[in-house]
């Protein structure tokens, strides 16, 4: 009697298992089956309730879990150490995935600040960083090392007395991959750069899909991560990081939104799915890239993301708010919603290999806090406008007067001079100046890929690009271009996709001409706006095809 009791034991164990499976089998084809099936609203847009089943993530905390795993490591480490600035640990790329950062670990047998700085090949490359805390056990921070080198890395100890004593860590670093491709330096007057405290200001060429880095003054690669991400490379509130990765190393499509910092710390990852039906058979299924070109953080610390909704027919023209907390989805945005029905059911501008109707090509965001309005960029209709972000409705359209039914004509921006250039084919939207000008006006900078798809001067599209500025009157309507930089460069530097355009301080803007020579190189300009002059310049070429340049971004890597 008493061997039966395994045995029984074991068959309900099989029995549970297959009862489980089946369970497990009958929920996947259940949600495979509304995903095929998708509810619609009307004949083109999918119900808000099918959008966020198609979407929501699901929290991931593989990558949190190793970061955990290092930080209490290198804690115990440093608990371990003998007192004394000899006896102290320098660690390279302690966190795996940024290889020209550090760690440096060491005890003082009193309190003292630290002040760590990588010695560069010139004054302006070396990169200083002061931690003002007074204590005895440091866990000390490098950002900036050199590739395939042995850095010198000077920290300084000040006790609060005001005692001074110093003491060098060899950190030595492996060549930098092929993938970040040639950057070739044509121009740099450092004196006149916005390098900010310390030089520890990069310019980060933002991967479309590859390798994110980071060059100094003269050029030369301080920061990268072996962390491959597409288009979105922010800066948050808190000094963290958020990307767009894979979410994981065998992934195909980038569909992992992640909050990183620059030593490759993971605080927070929200996987996406990104199975959707195909537009050529319905009741087929594949996987698609969920975020495809631009997140943003909101006042409250939610998350904006630019998404494909899901349909079979339809992508890059949704918006979907998550709780950074959770990854819910608090809030959806069709576009389809706002727009002209006949700018996606009557568009023929471009087409896609998979057939799905690429209408708006949502490419970048901007939410203006003080007037409660999300301004949105779309390449595909050379369109930029604003709509009230609580109530979705429209308050004004930057674009030429085509193609668009008369309800939405009062809503246009009127130039303030003749033969304004209008946007075509634009990205990289984003206020200016937000606390010196009124309620009522606005100033607006952006990248103009000068291509029409939908609407403008066709005779001058594809003959330059440029970085522009706009003043917006929200009130009255009007535009006036304020600035305005990159025609006199011509074809040269006419990209057909991607670029950007950041004011970065001291007067001057980085613009980003991603996709110069038909995607074979992409060049980063720092230009001073009120003499016109280059003050940094450089060529990037000898990278892997796609692996353009989406955006350029100066960037510090300390808070």
């Amino acid at each position: 009697m008493k061997r039966k009791w395994p045995v029984i034991g074991v068959v309900l164990i099989i029995i549970i298992a297959i009862i489980g499976g089946y369970a497990y089998h009958e929920r996947t084809v259940i949600k495979n089956r509304s995903l095929v099936s998708q509810t619609h609203t009307n004949k083109h847009t999918l119900s808000i309730a099918q959008i966020k089943q198609n979407l929501t993530p699901t929290l991931s905390t593989t990558h949190i879990d190793a970061t955990k795993s290092l930080r209490s490591y290198y804690k115990s480490q440093l608990e371990n150490l003998t007192v004394g600035t000899v006896n102290g640990q320098a660690i390279v790329n302690p966190y795996k995935t940024s290889p020209l950062s550090g760690l440096i670990l060491v005890k003082t047998k009193t309190a003292t600040k630290v002040t760590m700085q990588v010695v560069g090949d010139t004054k302006a490359t070396t990169i200083t960083k002061h931690y003002k805390k007074y204590q005895q056990n440091h866990s000390v921070g490098v950002l900036g090392l050199y590739a395939s080198r042995t850095n010198q890395v000077q920290l300084t100890f000040t006790t609060k007395s005001g005692t001074k004593t110093s003491a060098t860590y060899d950190m030595t670093t492996a060549a930098v991959p092929a993938d970040v491709g040639t950057n070739t330096l044509k121009k740099s007057v450092p004196s006149k750069m916005a390098l900010g405290k310390g030089n520890a200001k990069l310019t980060f060429a933002i991967s479309s899909q590859g390798i994110t880095y980071g060059l100094d003054a003269q050029g030369k690669v301080r920061w990268y991560s072996t962390k491959e991400t597409s288009h979105v490379f922010k800066r948050l509130k808190n000094n963290r990081l958020l990307i767009v990765t894979k979410v994981d190393d065998n992934s195909h499509k980038y569909n992992a939104l992640q909050v990183t910092d620059f030593y490759g710390h993971v605080y927070k990852q929200y996987d996406f799915k990104g199975i959707f039906p195909t537009h050529s058979d319905h009741t087929k299924l594949a996987e698609n890239t969920v975020i495809h070109h631009d997140a943003i953080e909101m006042p409250n610390g939610d998350f904006l993301l630019t998404v494909d909704d899901g349909s079979a027919d339809y992508v890059e023209d949704t918006m979907i708010q998550i709780d950074r907390q959770t990854g819910k989805i608090k809030k959806v945005i069709d576009l389809k919603r706002i727009l002209p029905v006949s700018s996606y059911t009557k568009y023929e501008g471009t087409h896609r290999s998979d057939d799905k109707i690429d209408w708006f090509h949502q490419n970048s965001m901007y939410y203006d806090q003080k007037n409660g309005e999300l301004i949105i960029s779309g390449r595909n209709q050379d369109m930029i406008f604003a709509i009230n972000y609580k109530t979705l409705s429209l308050n004004w359209i930057l674009a030429v007067n085509q193609k668009l039914p008369k309800k939405y004509q009062k809503f246009l921006l009127k130039p303030t001079t003749k033969n304004y250039k209008f946007n075509a084919g634009q990205h990289a939207v984003k206020l200016i100046h937000t606390g010196k000008i009124n309620g009522n006006q606005v100033e607006l900078e952006f990248y103009d890929n000068n291509v029409v798809v939908t609407r403008g001067n066709q005779k001058a599209s594809k003959t330059y690009s440029t970085g522009d500025i706009v003043k917006i009157d929200r009130v009255n309507r009007t535009v006036t271009k304020t600035w305005s930089y990159g025609k006199s460069l011509g074809k040269t530097n006419f990209t057909n996709i991607v670029g950007s355009s950041y004011a970065i301080g001291n007067d001057n803007t980085l613009i980003n001409f991603g996709y110069a020579d038909s995607g074979k190189r992409s060049e980063f300009v720092e230009v001073n706006r009120k003499t016109n002059q280059v003050v940094f310049d450089v060529d990037r070429t000898n990278f892997s095809t796609g692996d353009w340049s989406y955006r350029a971004q100066r960037m510090t890597l300390f808070p």
